[in-house]
């Protein structure tokens, strides 16, 4: 149980914590996205400048300012008098870029005179625009308005593409996943050896408690062995009635005592995984046929009516451990003769599929109430928790849990219609 806790808390304290750091990790990558974006607004404003102080030089060419920088800085440009005549364009790019801002309902800034020699005196201003292009590529395009030497007013549009997020995510990618490796090691190790310190002194105390269970049980069986042998004489001798009556009530609780310690005795041998499996092939019809005749007659008794349907199907030899379910089934059966008042029936049953046989114990008694059928395969606990009914120590169902576990099997239980519980035992047809 313990060790299914622990896979259970490691892995939860693995997941919490590379959830955050996952989390962490992409925050780190969406400053870094925006630091790049911000880093290249800075650039491109920065290169405007020194490009429109270069143009302003008196006798610049710009034709070899611009397509130096177009070559060395990877971007495009186009440079308009205050006319709107052409003086410079690159070659390739800004005609693209420059057809996305007129679809957008943009356009690249010109100036023009209202009359011919009386120009408006232009600041060198800038404006900065960020869109995305056909293929979702993102663009930074700065208009620049300068004054040549020749006092003539100038517009500069520069385009520069920015560098795809997905592209810096892949070179990102190498250093984020080596962090994101070495803290799932880091986390997986420590917080293994966190848990198995923290869960030590548990593991102990349960281990010294199934110690003491078994090592209890065990001694209880000599001395209960001899107090019912004693009895026994006692009763065969004692001729006062009420003594007699004495003796059948303690012999009673002697029966019933030894019931409980080889209950005790069989869950101690399970925890310490001592118990065996010895598989060989298995008649289905046969051994339903030798647990219904082993039961009939305490059905009888109790006046019961149990039958065994088969159906008209032919079931496969299956390979599992016969005694193992023979006890299973017993355990079942043992529970609903017990729930099940005088008149009623119950259905021993086999379903079949192509994948796993299901063996059913059907009564129609009781049945279990809503709030206990979460619990009714756990250890000690009794539906009936007033404990009156004192034949009963609320072990069955657990040895059977325990059993199904060890033939690799599934149990539960499903109500009955009309009134009652359906035990169910499923293996799978290998």
């Amino acid at each position: 149980m313990l060790n299914h806790l622990f896979q259970k808390l490691h892995l939860f304290f693995v997941m919490t914590i590379m959830v955050i750091v996952t989390g962490v990790i992409g925050l780190s990558f969406s400053n870094h996205v925006n630091a790049s974006e911000a880093a290249e607004v800075t650039f491109l404003q920065r290169m405007t400048a020194l490009i429109v102080n270069q143009l302003e030089e008196e006798g610049a060419n710009a034709k070899e300012v611009l397509s130096a920088y177009e070559k060395d800085m990877s971007v495009s440009s186009k440079l308009t008098d205050a006319y709107g005549e052409l003086l410079y364009e690159s070659r390739t790019g800004l005609e693209d870029i420059e057809g996305q801002l007129n679809n957008v309902g943009m356009q690249i800034v010109t100036y023009s005179a209202e009359e011919e020699g009386n120009q408006a005196k232009l600041p060198a201003v800038e404006g900065m625009v960020e869109m995305k292009g056909n293929h979702y590529e993102r663009y930074l395009i700065n208009l620049a308005h300068f004054t040549s030497e020749d006092d003539t007013n100038n517009s500069l549009t520069l385009v520069y593409e920015q560098t795809p997020i997905f592209q810096m995510f892949l070179e990102q990618l190498p250093m984020y996943l080596a962090i994101w490796i070495v803290t799932l090691l880091c986390v997986s190790l420590v917080s293994r050896f966190l848990l198995k310190k923290a869960l030590e002194p548990t593991e102990r105390v349960m281990q010294s408690q199934k110690e003491f269970v078994a090592s209890a049980s065990h001694e209880l069986k000599a001395p209960l062995a001899v107090i019912v042998a004693n009895v026994e004489n006692m009763q065969h001798e004692a001729q006062n009635e009420g003594l007699q009556g004495n003796l059948k009530v303690i012999d009673s609780e002697c029966m019933r005592m030894s019931r409980l310690i080889k209950d005790m005795l069989l869950l101690a041998s399970s925890d310490a995984e001592k118990w065996t499996i010895h598989t060989s092939e298995v008649n289905v019809d046969t051994l339903l046929i030798s647990l219904y005749e082993a039961y009939e007659p305490r059905c009888m008794k109790k006046k019961i009516k149990l039958t065994l349907d088969l159906g008209e199907e032919l079931f496969p030899v299956i390979m599992t451990d016969k005694e193992r379910l023979f006890q299973l089934l017993s355990i079942y059966l043992d529970n609903a003769l017990h729930y099940s008042p005088e008149g009623k029936e119950i259905q021993i049953r086999v379903d079949m599929s192509s994948k796993e046989l299901t063996f059913w114990i059907v009564d129609h008694g009781i049945g279990v109430e809503e709030k206990a059928k979460p619990f009714i395969f756990d250890r000690f606990y009794c539906a009936d928790q007033s404990h009156t009914d004192k034949s009963h120590f609320g072990l069955g169902l657990s040895i059977a849990k325990e059993l199904a576990r060890m033939l690799q099997g599934k149990i539960g239980m499903e109500d009955t219609p009309g009134g009652g519980a359906s035990f169910f035992f499923t293996l799978d047809l290998k």
